[in-house]
C-alpha cells in the first residue's frame, strides 16, 4: 500500500512538473516609482490575466526606475535577460523605440484586425506613436491642479471663492501674494509652514511653462523650444518665488518637512500638505487613494493651476506597457498587454489607484467616478502632454536640471533654458529629417 502510495506521488508531482514546463512563463517589470496603489493594480491584473488563461504564468518584478532612469531594465535588455513586458513612463516611448528597445507592435494589432487609435485619447496614443508605428499601448492619464487646505486659507482670513474653479483660475502675483502671508517662522528665523513650495510635487517646469502659455518643442521644424517666451516666463515665476521664500531657508525647510526627492521615504501621512505645513500644493487625481488612507479629515479643495489672464490648464502623463526586443513569447506577451491596457487593466487602475483611464469607453462612464473626479475628467480636453519625442527623456531631465538652477537662484531662466536647447537639440537633430 505505501508502495502505491508512493508511486501516486511520484505521478502527481511528474504531471505538475510537466504542467509547469508547458506553462508559458511571462515576465512582467514594474518600476519602483509607482505607488503601492498602482502596484497593487498592475500586480492583480497581471494575476486575473494568468488565472483566465491557465497556460500563461506571469512572474511580476518591482525593479529600481523611475520616469527616465531605465538603467537597470536597459541593462537587462542588452544582456538577453530582459522583461517581456515592462510598464514605463509614456512620454519616454519613442526615445525607447528610437534606440531600439521595443517590439513593434502594429503588426500585433493588424493582427488583431482592430483600429486602436480609435479606442484610445488622442494624446495618450500619440505618446506611443513613433513614426507611424506603435510601441506601447496607454495605461492611465491623469491631469494636475492647484490643492489648497480650506482651513489655513478660512484661518487666516483668505476669501476661498478665490479659488472656486468657477471663476476660473487666480492670476500668478495674486496667488504668490497670498501664499507668501501664509508663511509662518519659528524664533531663529526658520520656516515652521510655507503657503507653497511651488516647485515640488508636481509643480515641474512644464507646469508653470504650460501655465504661462508656453511651448516647448515645434513640431513644424524638428525644434527644442525651452527658450520660449512663455516657457522662460512660467521659470521666472518659480525664479522670483524661491527668490521671495529665500532659496536656503526653503530647502531648510523641505529637507527638513518634504524630504524631497527621496519622497518614499516619507511616510504619506506626514506629507507636508496633510499636516499643514503648506496651504497648497500642485498635484493630481491619484491622491485621492492617498488621502482617503493617510488624511481622511483633510478639509482642502481643487481648483485650477494659477495662470495669467484666466488661461486654463493643466497637462497628462501616464504609463504604457511595452513589449521587450528579446521576448521569445511576442503573442503572449501582447496578450498581457492587452490586458493591463484593456478594460479590465484600467478599471482596476480607476478603483485602486484614483487613475484616470485613457480608453474613450471608460472615461464615458460616469458610475466610476465619485465627484471630486468630475473636476480632473473635465481638465483632460484642454490638458497637454509632454512633446512625444525621442529624446523625451533627456530633455525632462535638461528641464529638471534648468529648475534647480532657478530654484536655487544660481542662474535666471533664459541662461538656464538657453543651456536646455544647446544640450538637447544636438541629439534631436540625429532624428530629424
Amino acid at each position: 500500500m505505501k508502495t502505491i502510495r508512493i508511486v501516486l506521488l511520484a505521478a502527481a508531482f511528474s504531471l505538475c512538473a510537466a504542467a509547469a514546463r508547458s506553462q508559458t512563463q511571462l515576465k512582467l517589470w514594474l518600476p519602483s516609482s509607482l505607488d503601492v496603489h498602482e502596484k497593487g493594480a498592475y500586480q492583480q491584473a497581471a494575476q486575473e490575466f494568468a488565472q483566465k488563461n491557465g497556460n500563461i504564468k506571469v512572474n511580476v518584478e518591482v525593479v529600481p526606475g523611475s520616469e527616465t532612469d531605465v538603467a537597470k531594465l536597459l541593462t537587462a535588455v542588452r544582456s538577453g535577460a530582459g522583461p517581456d513586458v515592462a510598464i514605463i513612463d509614456r512620454f519616454t516611448v519613442a526615445q525607447r523605440a528610437a534606440a531600439g528597445l521595443l517590439v513593434d507592435l502594429t503588426p500585433l494589432i493588424q493582427k488583431e484586425g482592430k483600429d486602436l487609435s480609435q479606442e484610445y485619447s488622442e494624446a495618450p496614443w500619440k505618446e506611443v506613436t513613433y513614426r507611424n508605428k506603435v510601441f506601447g499601448l496607454p495605461t492611465d492619464t491623469d491631469a494636475r491642479a492647484l490643492f489648497y487646505n480650506k482651513k489655513i486659507l478660512r484661518d487666516a482670513g483668505v476669501d476661498l471663492s478665490e479659488f472656486d474653479p468657477a471663476h476660473g483660475p487666480i492670476s500668478p502675483d495674486r496667488f504668490k501674494e497670498i501664499a507668501i502671508k501664509l508663511n509662518q517662522t519659528d524664533a531663529s528665523g526658520a520656516y515652521t509652514r510655507i503657503g507653497c513650495v511651488p516647485w515640488l510635487e508636481q509643480g515641474w517646469g512644464y507646469t508653470w511653462g504650460y501655465a504661462f502659455g508656453g511651448n516647448f518643442f515645434d513640431f513644424a521644424n524638428c525644434k527644442i523650444t525651452a527658450t520660449d517666451p512663455g516657457v522662460v516666463k512660467g521659470y521666472r515665476f518659480l525664479y522670483d518665488f524661491a527668490k521671495a521664500l529665500d532659496p536656503q531657508k526653503a530647502k531648510t525647510f523641505v529637507d527638513t518637512y518634504w524630504q524631497w526627492p527621496s519622497t518614499g521615504n516619507l511616510p504619506d501621512a506626514q506629507m507636508p500638505f496633510y499636516t499643514g505645513k503648506v496651504a497648497f500644493v500642485i498635484t493630481g487625481n491619484w491622491v485621492f487613494a492617498t488621502i482617503k488612507e493617510a488624511a481622511p479629515n483633510l478639509e482642502y479643495g481643487v481648483t485650477y493651476i494659477p495662470a495669467p489672464n484666466g488661461m486654463k490648464t493643466s497637462w497628462s502623463g501616464g504609463w504604457s506597457g511595452v513589449i521587450l526586443v528579446g521576448s521569445k513569447n511576442v503573442q503572449p506577451a501582447y496578450d498581457l498587454l492587452r490586458y493591463l491596457t484593456g478594460e479590465p487593466g484600467q478599471l482596476l487602475m480607476v478603483k485602486q489607484a484614483s487613475s484616470l483611464p485613457t480608453l474613450k469607453s471608460l472615461q464615458e462612464r460616469k458610475d466610476l467616478y465619485a465627484p471630486q473626479y468630475q473636476f480632473f475628467l473635465s481638465l483632460l480636453p484642454i490638458s497637454k502632454s509632454r512633446p512625444p519625442i525621442p529624446v523625451g527623456a533627456l530633455y525632462w531631465d535638461q528641464l529638471k536640471q534648468a529648475e534647480e538652477a532657478v530654484i536655487t537662484n544660481s542662474q535666471p531662466p533664459d541662461a538656464a533654458l538657453k543651456q536646455v536647447v544647446d544640450e538637447v537639440q544636438p541629439w534631436m537633430d540625429r532624428y530629424c529629417k
